[in-house]
């Protein structure tokens, strides 16, 4: 050979038994080997005689540098690779420098068994249909590149494998691209986890999606997430079918039941499509005789009981009217009950699961979020002339949804028989005619009337709304459901429809509140919140234009705090704590504290007060609002309680945040810890002045680090404020300020957390016990769901 050699040799996943014929020739004929040190003890039996140049890890190019200079002196040389050389490997790189060469030697690429065929093989046969390989290494590419080709893969149900899962200094990527594959597949999904494939100290689990982070996981391991169809055999080995039914999972059901399965021929060889049943309509819809029925905690429950039967589903709610919001991973507002529901699924809530999203600021007017992001501030008519484009972007959100679930749960709005409004409507019937799905009515008997409302409801409609509805579920009962019988008789009698479930009033679990109806019947009064020495007493002044409450549903399950709303001055005597909410209009509220008095209350208020996002703005000395993005009023006086001043800006700020407390806070809660989380809405900027401390930093937004102060606290510690919604539901925090009002009041500390139970499987459990599900089940076209 005139020209000088240069093999590249892959030498398989590490055991010599595993190398190809012609990877064990190239390395004979090789005067000279060059690799990785670790690699190179793979094959040591095989170096002896050899001239051996090795580097450590991070040194890829100065090994083919150095490779491609000793071949072009013309000795015959091996650039080992680990796995297949052309598979993450030295190939590609070897062949980009070796252009800049004037004399290059000869190239030759030896093939060897890819670390991902190796793991496969030590799994079962996860790759028998369409798979996608992926690095989660971030060092050679960038990590929104890395994101976007999970998303794509996830979407499009591949088989996906990853390289480089984790390392000492990179743990975040495997969670971020586990939450990913969550999101567009069932958490049952199985998952494959195999370290040193076929080599020495070789380990192996089969797990699933939800459970797959609590197993070891570093670099010698690849991750073998499954597609749709992808199961687990009676032995513990991964199977994706090719893409026919052969008869072999039938026989595996079959054994479990107690039947007698078929034998695979190539007679009943059948394509298999699906592991739903071919009539779905892969949704369906919960739908109300009115607002506060109870339909967010059914979509909620029914999402927990399909995801716990091996489906994979999501939330959807086309249009919400909602004082409470919340912020998806990616940075987009949305109801925060589809969030909430979304949680239930197992899965990251997403912009799609609310496409349109309308906070009422005014009596005639809200601000329209769409697909996560603020267009503007709208009065009913404008928002009535937008519905059409408005309800685009709710088709477009429910398409991508149901690509990439196999069911979508569908939730209302308010009654689907308003006639007024039927015209106009992009949140009820016209969403069920767009997914072609069935809707169940719901109705709320603890309201009394209910069998008015059902059959009041069904003759509204008119006959193809009618045909729609397939069955009635009656909601918040108290009492004997026997009693019922006559009534639930003439309901299926006059409509038609069966009563699917009388669910009784659940205690043990409370969705987030999506309106206003349900902060109704947390009732004010005029009498004060008591003076019990025992209690510690909070108050949150119910502003007009109220935003996320659910921030303080924390503090109501703590059995030594009573928490009401407040919306009178003398209502601030006994209590122990003052807490001003959000506000989607702060300048409007300040302006309703001052006509009701309770500007100067709560100025001479002397307990503890805090104030989270608009409430923090109106504790500072001024609100400004130079570019009208809230009112036509450009500055209003704040209660003057924190030295800092907020200007409204243009860019609404939503983040999933984490933060980390800073030593301002020490007088407001000592002995905390400094880790937080929580979530930012806001239009705001504030400054701080002299006196008041910054309460956080907030080191990361949406995924990404930064260094943002949040927050003031006033020199004594008696008053401060933040942007970070869900503050409270940090239990160190939690505890902390809490026990800093107890010692202040001689209460004992409460140091002992207790843990409940997971809410939505308490949820799922109650509902199936009264709640027909096999005929639900039916209806949504899942009579099978665990087939």
């Amino acid at each position: 050979m005139t020209q000088s050699t240069l093999y590249i040799v892959g030498i398989g996943p590490g055991g010599l038994n595993h190398m190809t014929f012609e990877a064990r020739d190239a390395l004979e004929r090789s005067q000279v080997v060059v690799g990785y040190k670790t690699y190179l003890d793979f094959i040591t039996p095989l170096l002896a005689g050899k001239e051996v140049v090795s580097s450590g890890m991070m040194k890829e190019v100065d090994r083919c540098n150095e490779a491609l200079a000793i071949a072009g002196s013309g000795k015959t040389v091996a650039l080992v690779s680990s796995g297949d050389a052309g598979v993450y490997g030295m190939a590609g790189l070897a062949l980009e420098l070796a252009e800049n060469l004037h004399d290059p030697p000869e190239i030759i690429i030896v093939p060897g068994v890819s670390a991902v065929q190796a793991a496969a093989a030590v799994l079962g046969a996860p790759l028998m249909h369409d798979f996608a390989v992926i690095s989660l290494s971030d060092l050679l590419t960038h990590w929104d590149t890395i994101e976007r080709r999970l998303v794509a893969a996830a979407a499009a149900d591949f088989v996906v494998a990853l390289y480089n899962p984790r390392s000492k200094g990179r743990t975040t990527q495997i969670e971020s691209a586990r939450n990913i594959m969550l999101a567009a597949r069932s958490s049952r999904t199985p998952v494959g986890i195999v370290r040193n494939a076929c080599r020495d100290g070789e380990e192996k689990v089969v797990t699933t999606l939800a459970d797959m982070l609590s197993h070891h996981i570093d670099m010698f391991s690849i991750v073998i997430i499954g597609n749709s169809a992808t199961y687990e055999d009676q032995k513990g080995r991964m199977v994706t079918p090719r893409g026919y039914e052969t008869g072999a999972r039938n026989e595996e059901r079959g054994a479990r039941s107690g039947e007698r399965g078929t034998r695979a021929t190539r007679e009943n060889l059948k394509p298999r499509t699906s592991n739903l049943e071919p009539a779905a309509q892969r949704a369906v819809m919960f739908c109300g005789t009115g607002s506060d029925v109870g339909k967010s905690v059914l979509t909620a429950g029914l999402c927990r009981i399909l995801s716990r039967r091996g489906i994979c589903v999501a939330p959807f709610k086309s249009q919400n009217m909602a004082l409470n919001s919340a912020v998806t991973p990616e940075g987009g507002e949305i109801g925060r009950a589809q969030a909430v529901q979304a949680e239930a699924c197992g899965i990251p809530s997403h912009t799609d699961m609310n496409p349109v999203l309308l906070k009422p600021n005014s009596d005639t007017g809200s601000q329209i979020v769409v697909q996560g992001k603020v267009i503007g501030n709208m009065r009913v008519a404008e928002y009535n002339a937008y519905k059409p484009e408005a309800f685009v972007k709710v088709r477009e959100s429910f398409d991508r949804l149901k690509s990439r679930f196999d069911f979508v749960v569908i939730e209302g709005a308010g009654s689907i028989a308003e006639i007024n409004l039927k015209r106009h409507d992009i949140a009820n019937l016209k969403v069920a005619e767009m997914a072609g799905c069935p809707v169940i009515l719901v109705a709320d008997i603890d309201r009394g009337g209910v069998f008015a409302q059902i059959v009041g409801t069904v003759e509204l409609l008119e006959p193809a709304e009618r045909a729609m509805v397939k069955g009635v579920i009656i909601n918040k009962f108290r009492g004997d459901a026997s009693l019922l019988k006559p009534g639930i008789d003439f309901v299926e009698g006059r409509t038609g429809l069966p009563v699917l479930g009388v669910v009784p009033y659940f205690q043990g679990f409370r969705i987030p509140d999506e309106d206003s109806v349900a902060l109704e019947k947390r009732g004010t009064g005029d009498r004060g919140p008591g003076t019990g020495k025992d209690k510690i007493h909070v108050g949150v002044i119910k502003l007009p234009r109220i935003s996320n409450y659910t921030d303080f549903d924390v503090l109501e399950r703590e059995p030594d705090v009573t928490l009401r709303y407040i919306d009178s001055p003398k209502q601030l005597s006994g209590l122990d704590l003052l807490i001003l909410p959000g506000s989607k209009s702060t300048i409007a509220d300040l302006y309703y504290l001052m006509e009701h008095g309770l500007y100067k209350a709560i100025r001479s208020f002397s307990g503890a007060i805090m104030g989270i996002c608009g409430g923090y703005q109106i504790l500072g000395r001024r609100v400004l609002d130079p570019f009208n993005i809230e009112s036509d009023i450009r500055e209003a006086e704040g209660l003057g309680l924190l030295d800092v001043e907020t200007t409204m800006l243009m860019k609404k700020e939503t983040h999933q945040a984490e933060a980390r407390l800073l030593p301002g806070i020490v007088p407001v809660a000592a002995d905390c810890g400094e880790e937080l989380t929580g979530y930012e809405i806001h239009m705001g900027e504030t400054i701080l002045g002299a006196g008041a401390r910054p309460f956080a930093t907030i080191t990361l937004r949406s995924g990404k680090a930064v260094d943002v102060q949040d927050g003031a606290v006033s020199p004594d510690g008696r008053v401060f404020g933040t942007y970070l919604h869900g503050v409270f539901d940090n239990a160190g925090f939690r505890s902390a300020f809490l026990n800093r009002i107890r010692r202040e009041k001689g209460l004992q500390e409460q140091r002992k957390v207790v843990i409940l139970k997971d809410p939505f499987d308490l949820l799922a459990a109650h509902l199936e016990r009264h709640v027909d599900m096999e005929r639900l089940l039916a209806i949504c076209g899942l009579a099978n769901p665990e087939e």
